[in-house]
């Protein structure tokens, strides 16, 4: 089996749409979710339309969350990371609503296990950025493929028989995707890992579209790095007078010299 992973979609159905037509194409049987349908982007409800009809399993987020009403409403107001999915709840029906409050926090494989964030305490919105955090989280399971999101950047965390933990192919995820390309490892039988596959729909430090996929057969785990369109993602967030994201705006000052 074939499974795709992603994570972060962000209200951004162009970058979702274009991460599912190659997932297909690869022949995934399997579509999962690791939450984080709103929040950010420009589009929420067409986003969560586009989950509804084509993922098998879909997370919570902490946007999601936060949107769904789930989070304390006073650090919500505060958090201007929140404000989308404030204005998100006006967008979506209740029934939409509904459905993102029952989505759940941990999912299990018979090959792996998933969650948005961090394994130890999945509803306070962790993340797993450095060796303590991915050290915590594969002593609070035994798990041998542990895959997230949160953090809007890919990385493989290795835990060696030995216990030595560690950044794998740390430098091939640093640099946008000029074209769609693919990062590739087996796992070693005498090793754990954790997997964040990076943000389908908002990307900060990574500046592509990423997803995993993972062949349970191969025992191979692939990380597909997707050019992201930033053209197409300026055009909708203006053309509903929302804010670009810091991480945009730092970018085309930089392009600007």
């Amino acid at each position: 089996m074939k499974y795709a992973i992603m994570s972060d979609a962000h209200a951004n159905p162009l970058a979702l749409e274009t991460a599912l037509a190659d997932a297909r194409a690869a022949r995934c049987g399997k579509f999962i979710l690791l939450g984080d349908v709103t929040g950010y982007g420009y589009d929420p409800k067409r986003t969560l339309d586009i989950v509804r009809r084509n993922f098998d399993v879909v997370l919570m987020g902490n946007h999601d969350s936060a949107c769904a009403g789930l989070e304390p409403e006073l650090e919500v107001t505060a958090n201007g990371n929140y404000d989308l999915d404030r204005m998100a709840r006006g967008l979506l029906s209740e029934e939409d609503l509904a459905w993102l409050r029952g989505r759940g926090y941990l999912h299990e494989e018979a090959d792996f296990v998933c969650a948005h964030g961090d394994f130890t305490q999945p509803k306070m919105w962790n993340y797993i950025l450095y060796g303590e955090a991915a050290e915590r989280n594969f002593l609070s399971r035994d798990d041998g493929l542990m895959f997230c999101g949160h953090t809007h950047h890919v990385a493989i965390w290795e835990r060696k028989e030995k216990g030595e933990c560690s950044l794998k192919l740390g430098s091939r995820f640093r640099l946008p995707a000029g074209k769609a390309e693919s990062v590739s490892f087996k796992l070693n039988p005498k090793s754990r890992y954790i997997v964040n596959v990076g943000s389908v729909g908002y990307p900060r430090n990574d500046l592509c579209c990423a997803y995993g996929i993972f062949d349970s057969s191969a025992r191979r785990v692939t990380i597909r790095r997707l050019p992201f369109d930033f053209k197409s993602y300026i055009t909708e967030m203006l053309a509903r007078k929302l804010d670009l994201p810091d991480w945009l705006c730092r970018l085309l000052m930089a392009a600007q010299g």
